[in-house]
């Protein structure tokens, strides 16, 4: 007899019927991430041609027409990938309720007596949703965090290799920190999924025999049940956030220095004549950008551990 699957292998299981979808919006968000450097490019020859080599306004007009255009592409890339990711998240979604309809309709109603129905009805509705996140922006996310920093790291290293390789020793740690942190969070999203069903199914529970609790002059005792159950979950919730905020406050520590290191050494260059504004500057603009798909795939980590819980 195999044994039963964890829930990260049934959530790469699943992974399969959207995988066009998925890789899609990858693609699309790549090509998101090549017009984000063009834009860099752009702005980094407007600026320096009207700041440092005073030149008019309207010399730079073409210029300013393709960032136009860009900014424009952008939000195209933008919307398109949410939509791309959207759809995958809806068909994961109405396939996992077909499916869990489908299993409650076999077991029929004397399996199911032994279940409690708001657990149930818990796990059918917030449960499914929780996919949601998941599969719309932490695995496109996924790919992305590696994709968009090589490119611009094959963009920056020509300009400025010192940069460069500030970037590429810096960006590793933040996904160690996310996996330091991370390790604790999926516990905690358990715990609290197990609480909020135990409230939402012993609620309902209490709802359905609100008449008995009544004739038994029972109910004022089960309310004191449910406002400790909901304490319960209350500080379960309340942990989750307070490493989520931890984990945040990591990625933007290491991202934030980073970018200042990147910054400082471009300036001192840049003040004893070593290096080009233009070059400086644009590589400057990258700096941020590099670490953002990083930063954004921990902030949908915490969209993996609810999944999982």
């Amino acid at each position: 007899m195999s044994d039963p699957m964890t829930p990260k292998q049934w959530l790469k299981t699943r992974q399969a019927s959207v995988r066009r979808e998925l890789m899609l919006a990858v693609g699309v968000g790549l090509f998101g991430g090549l017009l984000l450097i063009v834009q860099a490019h752009y702005l980094g020859r407007i600026v320096n041609a009207v700041v440092i080599e005073r030149h008019a306004l309207h010399s730079v007009l073409p210029w300013l027409g393709m960032l136009l255009v860009v900014f424009a592409a952008r939000f195209v890339v933008a919307w398109a990938v949410e939509e791309i990711a959207a759809r995958a998240a809806v068909k994961i979604k109405v396939g996992l309720r077909d499916e869990l309809y489908g299993r409650v309709t076999a077991l029929g109603p004397t399996r199911l007596a032994a279940e409690r129905s708001g657990e149930l009805a818990n796990t059918l509705v917030d449960g499914v949703e929780a996919m949601d996140a998941y599969f719309a922006r932490y695995l496109p996310q996924m790919s992305l965090a590696a994709l968009i920093p090589l490119a611009i790291l094959a963009f920056v290293f020509p300009e400025d290799w010192v940069s460069g390789l500030i970037l590429i020793i810096t960006a590793p740690l933040i996904p160690f920190a996310m996996f330091l942190i991370g390790k604790g969070t999926e516990a905690l999203n358990q715990k609290q999924w197990r609480k909020l069903a135990r409230m939402s199914a012993h609620f309902l529970d209490m709802l359905q025999g609100i008449t008995t609790l009544k004739l038994f002059n029972a109910s004022r005792h089960e309310a004191e049940v449910i406002a400790r159950i909901s304490d319960d979950y209350r500080k379960a919730t309340m942990s989750v956030l307070r490493v989520a905020f931890l984990s945040s406050l990591a990625l933007e520590f290491f991202a934030t220095v980073s970018i200042a290191l990147v910054a400082v050494l471009i300036g001192f260059r840049l003040m004893w004549g070593d290096m080009d504004f233009q070059n400086g500057f644009f590589v400057l603009l990258l700096a941020p950008e590099f670490y953002l798909p990083l930063r954004n795939m921990g902030t949908y980590y915490h969209s993996r551990m609810e999944a999982i819980g």
